[in-house]
């Protein structure tokens, strides 16, 4: 059933590409409007991934959608620049634009981070609901990325 799940995403993602939905190559191009999205709403999600640090790195997506708490895991190939920061930067925009997801994994070749809605919220010191504009999530993630022993401890597991 997993796999079916899988492959249902990616169709899914592929269908998008094919059929003239814009998958942007350009970094935070229109992320917003999907803000209140579900993680049920698997074109959304691809859009937003796709629209991340680490995209061209993106393999799949699969979306932990049965039971609650509901999550997804993404799987990379070799990544580049500074994983831990765009980890840190991929959760915070999901957490704040996807509704319903409580936790994320990041699946790189020889790296994996999880990290839930809580730890995200608690480590900002802020509920990600309650940011309206891209501007400011920027902002947030920028002042918190600088504190490299911050970034650590969240990501130490």
């Amino acid at each position: 059933m997993k796999k079916f799940t899988t492959y249902i995403i990616l169709i899914s993602l592929l269908l998008i590409v094919l059929g003239g939905c814009q998958l942007s190559n350009k970094p935070n191009q229109d992320i917003f409007q999907y803000m209140g999205s579900y993680i049920g709403n698997n074109s959304a999600v691809g859009n937003i991934i796709t629209q991340l640090p680490q995209s061209k790195a993106f393999k799949q997506v699969t979306l932990q959608t049965k039971k609650k708490p509901y999550g997804m895991v993404i799987e990379y190939g070799d990544g580049t620049g500074n994983i831990k920061n765009s980890v840190i930067n991929n959760a915070t925009y999901l957490i704040a634009l996807v509704k319903n997801v409580e936790w994320i994994s990041f699946d790189f070749p020889n790296e994996k981070y999880t990290l839930t809605r809580q730890e995200i919220q608690q480590w900002y010191g802020k509920d990600l609901s309650d940011i309206k504009n891209e501007k400011d999530l920027k902002n947030l993630i920028q002042t918190n990325l600088k504190d490299k022993n911050k970034v650590n401890d969240l990501l130490k597991k």
